[in-house]
């Protein structure tokens, strides 16, 4: 699954983030430091990705408020994402 940013806005409690999927549109909210922590993630996977041919292991799981957001590797230099709810 990709996973891009669509929109994001501040909420009472932190950041809701829509993202647009393989899947369609996907919207987490979290504090500040969950949204930014996930954003970290993906850029250090999008360039772990670039330098993959063969594995497929998941790199990290980051929890963005009821979410965990796993991110990972497949082969062909592509990334992955699986969104887990609570």
């Amino acid at each position: 699954m990709s996973l891009a940013v669509l929109d994001a806005r501040e909420t009472a409690n932190g950041l809701a983030v829509t993202f647009i999927t393989d899947d369609g549109l996907e919207l987490l909210e979290g504090t500040y430091d969950e949204v930014a922590r996930l954003a970290q993630v993906m850029k250090e996977v999008s360039a772990l990705a670039l330098l993959n041919d063969d594995d497929s292991v998941w790199v990290e799981d980051v929890v963005v408020g009821k979410a965990t957001v796993k991110l990972g590797l497949n082969p062909g230099k592509q990334a992955r994402v699986r969104i887990v709810r609570d």
